[in-house]
């Protein structure tokens, strides 16, 4: 007979991580902090349910002035893990900017702790 080794099923699901953008970057606070963001800075994930015509809508902030929100593309399953009660964290990975100008664009890295 052969000798199987027999693995006891995982009982944690592995780390998500996703690498997302951030959209309406302009319509927010996003002109009174960007001077201020960094790579590696932390953010907060917050849903936001006054968005009616998004039922998975996440806002992005960056103490407590709001950046954005996570592109649609991602929002379904950050959203589902936030409702779940699992610990989100996000960071800022890319930024896109000139010198004196405003950020053309912000991508983010987001884990589940």
């Amino acid at each position: 007979m052969r000798h199987l080794k027999i693995q006891a099923p995982q009982t944690e699901l592995p780390s998500l991580g996703i690498l997302t953008q951030i959209d309406e970057l302009t319509k927010h606070d996003m002109i009174y902090i960007y001077h201020h963001l960094n790579i590696d800075s932390e953010l907060t994930l917050e849903r936001d349910y006054a968005r009616i015509w998004d039922q998975t809508a996440i806002g992005v902030f960056y103490k407590g002035f709001k950046l954005g929100y996570i592109s649609k593309k991602s929002s379904g399953i950050i959203s589902k893990q936030i409702d779940k009660g699992n610990q989100v964290i996000a960071k800022i990975k890319t930024l896109y900017k000139q010198k004196y100008m405003p950020l053309e664009g912000l991508d983010i890295a987001v884990t589940i702790a």
